[in-house]
């Protein structure tokens, strides 16, 4: 029996110790709460600078930097040390220059689209145009 209650001694002073060994380690660690607000900023801030890496990725682009003699690896790390605000900036600009080009082929789209329309009798938008007559 004495050769038992040593073993469960020896035992017990075993788990003492990783229990305080255990505890002492999970206090370390620290748990804070995280707001949807800092959740969505975190999330916009890669997603922006996700766009402005594939918008500086294509060939012009890459071909415009290179003519300025800049490398294609010092543009991707001064991006990925952009703070938020200048991002946000930079992203505003390029959409912006985007926009400028893409809106006259949008303009003119939705003119050829509404002619076409007027041309088959679906709308009466534009009173010169007559619709074709399927007689």
């Amino acid at each position: 029996m004495n050769r038992f209650s040593v073993l469960h001694r020896t035992f017990a002073r075993i788990m003492a110790v990783m229990m305080v060994v255990i505890g002492l380690m999970s206090a370390s660690a620290q748990a804070a709460m995280v707001t949807t607000g800092d959740v969505i900023s975190t999330a916009s801030q890669q997603e922006t600078r996700a766009q402005v890496l594939a918008i500086l990725d294509q060939d012009e682009a890459r071909d415009a930097l290179l003519s300025l003699g800049v490398a294609p690896a010092d543009v991707e790390q001064r991006v990925q040390d952009m703070t938020t605000a200048e991002l946000q900036a930079f992203s505003k600009q390029v959409e912006e220059m985007q926009a400028g080009g893409s809106a006259v082929g949008v303009i003119i789209l939705i003119f050829v689209i509404l002619i076409v329309l007027d041309l088959l009798g679906t709308t009466n938008i534009f009173p010169v145009i007559k619709p074709i007559n399927t007689n």
